[in-house]
């Protein structure tokens, strides 16, 4: 009987395709949660579903690439790719000008832009290979810290009182990634001797910040710096600009 039902499951699985899916054939699918992009250095959601079969008989795998998959729910994992590039070993035949025929081994470094993930079935001890579904790999762009809209440069005093505080913004990202900003320092270089540098543990100014600006004028400047920033998995997030420096207008 179980033989029979192993027969009877592949016979209603078929390939993934990227291609659209006729009427009577059965699909697998493997999406990301927005696009058809993974990241390089996030963690990446992911969805897998097969037509048929349920989730808890379905399992991934990273076929092509260096990176690492897990699943965190059924249909649902998390994909991680650190590495720039990957290891690929390669078979050369060939022949030299006496015609004698020899085979070469080489491990080649190719660039990591291209991730494989392969779909199983799972049924006891038999696996069954559906298909693999292919995704291009970007770098992850670190997010910018901000006052409001401005990262430096002039800035009237009325604008940083409005809105006291930082914040970190991804621009050109496909989904959400949650990072927070837990420490920062701010100093101030009013034309007379520099002061100690006040701290921020989170990302809002502190009432003794507040009050310095208050009482600052036309040409003097602010230094934002010291800038960390950590991740939902309190893993420390670089920025793209960890020093922000403002002029009162």
């Amino acid at each position: 009987m179980k033989r029979l039902s192993l027969i009877a499951l592949m016979l209603i699985v078929s390939c993934i395709s990227l291609n659209a899916q006729t009427a009577t054939t059965p699909k697998a699918v493997v999406e990301t949660t927005k696009f058809q992009i993974l990241y390089r250095g996030v963690d990446n959601p992911i969805s897998i579903a097969v037509d048929g079969i349920s989730n808890e008989y379905i399992n991934a795998e990273i076929t092509n690439g260096s990176a690492a998959i897990k699943k965190i729910d059924k249909g649902s994992y998390i994909v991680n790719i650190e590495d720039n590039t990957t290891l690929v070993n390669v078979t050369i035949d060939s022949t030299d000008t006496k015609g004698n025929s020899y085979t070469l081994e080489r491990t080649l470094k190719i660039p990591n832009n291209t991730i494989g993930i392969g779909v199983y079935s799972q049924i006891g001890k038999e696996k069954v290979y559906i298909d693999t579904t292919y995704f291009y790999v970007k770098d992850f762009v670190f997010p910018k810290v901000k006052v409001d809209k401005n990262d430096g440069g002039l800035i009237d005093k009325k604008d940083l009182l409005k809105k006291p505080y930082i914040k970190l913004e991804v621009e050109d990202f496909d989904f959400e990634v949650e990072c927070f900003i837990n420490y920062f320092m701010m100093t101030f270089n009013t034309g007379k001797n520099g002061e100690a540098p006040l701290i921020s543990k989170s990302n809002k100014f502190t009432p003794e910040m507040i009050e310095k600006i208050k009482t600052l004028k036309k040409g003097d400047k602010i230094y934002i710096e010291g800038i960390h920033a950590i991740g939902d998995d309190s893993k420390e997030v670089k920025v793209a600009n960890p020093v922000m420096i403002f002029t009162i207008k």
